[in-house]
């Protein structure tokens, strides 16, 4: 692939980061209009379900569609969703607009993992992988600012609006900086290798680690903003002021990380570090109460750790695998779905079960999965 198509790459990525970033942070209380938050954490779950039935049959949709005919089904399925949760008035609009969203959007991610796999190589993995979620972080610092922008709850049509607009770029890079020759791909619709994902303990272990960070992703993502804006009083441009800051660590730390799991530290020790940060955070907020700056200290904190794990679960896996492996890279890619569903379903039990900060104790036991992971790993270094 030429560099034009990997510049090309770079720029999808960012285009694509900011209009997730645009919903991530007000998709549940958008819904929250409309459901409870134990029932806004089971429409994750489903959702979910229906992004893991997408990656199941990833290797026999690229088959059929090629890459870039798989970029572009499902960035225009992402448009048509985006713009029917920007119109829905209903509760039944609203559920489907959100769970064909929830399915499909993360496939785009997908599609840009497989092109930028053809072109890393591994002995700059870590580097080529750190500016790459570096680029994608740095978009997603948006969607905090435009929430810090919403004066109140009733401007999520605009925001869904404004997102849809940043898929159009997309649509045309795949025109023309990504167009590729007729016959120039090979992908094979096989299933899903488990059996060979199941005897490679390195690549099993940084999956299940990278499928903790998706867990505690989820809690933030989904109980997080009911959580402070309903529980603890902040107004909406406060919480959008603490996520722009809390998202700066993505920013300033995964580069360099990365570029130091290829020159001088293994990816090990950097990850079991980043789980730390992640559980001490969490087994704070708890206790914070309505203080504002250190709410956004401590979400600070917890994001340094999860910028570390971030790479380093990137970093480690891609070092161990090829552009031919498409189908351990649908198994990894699996860990984001599969976390989210643990994440909102669990979110919604303890939500139910406990005091509405009681999820954060639960999140903190099951970080501690992600320290044995990191443990077991043999080391690039």
């Amino acid at each position: 692939m030429s560099s034009s198509k990997v510049r090309a790459i770079f720029v999808a990525n960012f285009f694509f980061s900011i209009h997730f970033a645009a919903t991530l942070y007000i998709n549940s209380s958008f819904l929250g209009h409309f459901f409870s938050p134990p029932t806004v954490g089971w429409l994750y779950v489903f959702g979910a379900l229906g992004n893991i039935i997408f990656l199941l049959n990833s290797e026999r949709l690229l088959s059929r569609l090629g890459g870039r005919g798989f970029l572009a089904f499902f960035t225009v399925i992402t448009l048509l969703s985006t713009i029917g949760a920007a119109l829905a008035k209903t509760p039944v609009v609203a559920i489907v607009s959100f769970l064909v969203y929830a399915s499909v959007s993360m496939m785009i991610y997908y599609a840009l993992d497989v092109l930028l796999e053809e072109v890393s190589d591994n002995k700059t993995t870590g580097k080529t992988r750190g500016m790459y979620l570096t680029i994608t972080n740095s978009a997603l610092l948006g969607g905090p600012i435009l929430v810090a922008l919403t004066e109140n709850k009733n401007n999520f049509s605009d925001l869904y609006i404004t997102a849809a607009f940043f898929l159009l770029p997309i649509i045309v890079l795949m025109m023309f900086s990504l167009k590729i020759k007729r016959g120039s791909e090979r992908y094979l619709p096989m299933p899903l290798p488990f059996n060979t994902w199941n005897k490679l303990p390195n690549i099993k272990n940084v999956t299940v680690a990278r499928m903790v960070l998706e867990f505690f992703f989820a809690i933030m993502v989904i109980f997080l903003p009911i959580y402070l804006n309903q529980n603890i009083g902040f107004a909406w441009r406060e919480i959008g002021i603490i996520f722009t800051v809390m998202l700066l660590p993505f920013v300033l730390f995964e580069w360099p990380v990365g570029e130091l799991a290829d020159r001088r530290y293994g990816e090990k020790e950097i990850m079991s570090f980043g789980f730390l940060f992640i559980l001490l955070a969490s087994l704070l907020m708890p206790f914070l109460g309505s203080h504002l700056v250190v709410w956004g200290i401590v979400l600070f904190v917890s994001r340094i750790g999860a910028s570390f794990v971030e790479i380093t679960t990137d970093s480690y896996f891609f070092k161990q695998v090829g552009p031919h492996h498409v189908g351990l890279i649908s198994i990894y890619r699996l860990s984001r779905p599969i976390g989210l569903i643990l994440g909102s379903g669990l979110g919604s039990i303890a939500s139910i079960l406990f005091p509405q900060n009681g999820i954060f104790l639960v999140l903190g036991v099951i970080i501690l999965i992600g320290f044995r992971q990191a443990f077991s790993l043999v080391d690039t270094k």
